[in-house]
């Protein structure tokens, strides 16, 4: 007989949930946002929640956050390699008594998680992000022994959750088993963009600048927004291009900018967060995700709840949020022509940007934390009464 620590009343014991990361703050990011807000979201539902992430070398890494981070030094042997993460997640177990793994990625995370979960008995839960299972034209991860690796960490995972459903359809073809695999989107605390209804109206009709956020790296487009601009700029030369990020990619693209002869109405911001973030969105004339590979999108939400329209590539798990011209424009990945014509439309097309905003609003309410952190609990419950005997 074990004791199942269920969110169900204040006077039982908190579900402690052990989420383990191979990224976290101080590295930002969308899947450091993500596990930083479902923390703080699980801790409204009866829950304690638990972060188990690597030290960032050079970094400060003591966060003033609600909740309990517990850092591991990343393996520096070769002969027990990932396993050697056993050893600080077991002592963590012994000391806190997790009753769920919440593992974020499938490899590392999930695989080492597997081996817990066989040690403990504790169930665990896979979240892969995007990055940790992409594939070749064949549908196989790179590496065929990662490949097999992946396989039997999902058929032993006792759930896996997906953010979209190109990620659901990715995992279901890497082993994941199907009355197991759940689609959870990711979410946003609208709240805290303070839309008002005026805004929302007037989207913001006195706005000079189009806004890009997100990492500066290849796979995120922003070559092709800039060569984009570069045409829209010719039939608006009083517009500006803001892209806010860091990443390996800033310096290819300022030169870019400069030979496009554009350089002047091009700013790059640096990373922005919190209030500086919000403002950026609330005051641009519309957002632009020129991404060729996108697992999801979590800047598309902010841009639906901070009241501006969005124009983003079709790719991943960008139509699972964007319906076309009903709250948002798509575009095929690689092509400033056609990006550049879906940016003129918007700002030709005042009635049309309202029409997307005003449904974009009614929609970004159904991504709401305090929403999407019910499904996960409920997955928890679920595993935990079927593995409690």
């Amino acid at each position: 007989m074990c004791q199942m620590n269920l969110p169900l009343s204040n006077s039982q014991k908190k579900l402690r949930v052990c989420h383990f990361t191979y990224s976290f703050f101080p590295t930002i990011g969308g899947l450091e946002e993500m596990i930083h807000n479902i923390s703080i979201a699980m801790g409204s539902y009866n829950c304690e929640p638990y972060i188990f992430a690597p030290y960032v070398r050079g970094e400060n890494n003591k966060l003033d956050v609600p909740y309990t981070v517990l850092r591991y030094s990343r393996p520096s042997s070769r002969r027990f390699g990932l396993r050697q993460l056993l050893i600080p997640l077991l002592w963590h177990h012994i000391k806190y008594h997790f009753d769920i793994l919440h593992c974020h990625g499938v490899y590392p995370p999930g695989y080492v998680g597997a081996s817990f979960s066989g040690f403990t008995g504790i169930p665990f839960v896979i979240t892969p992000h995007g990055g940790d299972i992409k594939t070749n034209t064949h549908g196989f991860i790179i590496n065929k022994r990662i490949t097999s690796l992946i396989r039997q960490t999902f058929q032993a995972a006792h759930a896996v959750t997906a953010i979209s459903s190109d990620i659901k359809k990715r995992v279901l073809h890497l082993g994941a088993t199907p009355n197991k695999t759940y689609l959870i989107p990711h979410g946003i605390f609208s709240d805290g963009f303070k839309v008002s209804a005026e805004h929302q109206q007037t989207n913001g009709n006195d706005s000079r600048y189009i806004l890009y956020l997100g990492r500066l790296e290849k796979d995120k487009g922003v070559d092709v927004l800039i060569k984009a601009f570069s045409g829209v700029k010719k039939k608006y030369p009083d517009i500006e291009l803001r892209i806010a990020g860091e990443g390996k990619e800033i310096n290819t693209l300022k030169t870019l900018a400069d030979r496009l002869d554009i350089g002047h109405s091009v700013h790059f911001l640096g990373i922005i967060r919190g209030e500086n973030k919000i403002q950026a969105l609330s005051k641009a004339c519309l957002l632009v995700c020129p991404s060729r590979s996108e697992a999801f999108g979590i800047v598309i939400l902010e841009a639906f709840a901070a009241g501006i329209p969005v124009i983003a590539s079709r790719v991943g798990g960008i139509p699972d949020i964007i319906e076309e011209k009903v709250n948002g424009l798509l575009v095929e990945t690689d092509s400033p022509e056609q990006l550049a014509s879906k940016i003129s439309l918007l700002l030709d097309d005042r009635e049309l940007r309202k029409y997307l905003v005003r449904n974009a609003f009614i929609a970004v309410s159904g991504y709401d934390w305090s929403f999407i952190v019910k499904q996960y609990i409920n997955i928890y419950s679920k595993i935990c009464e079927k593995t409690c005997i």
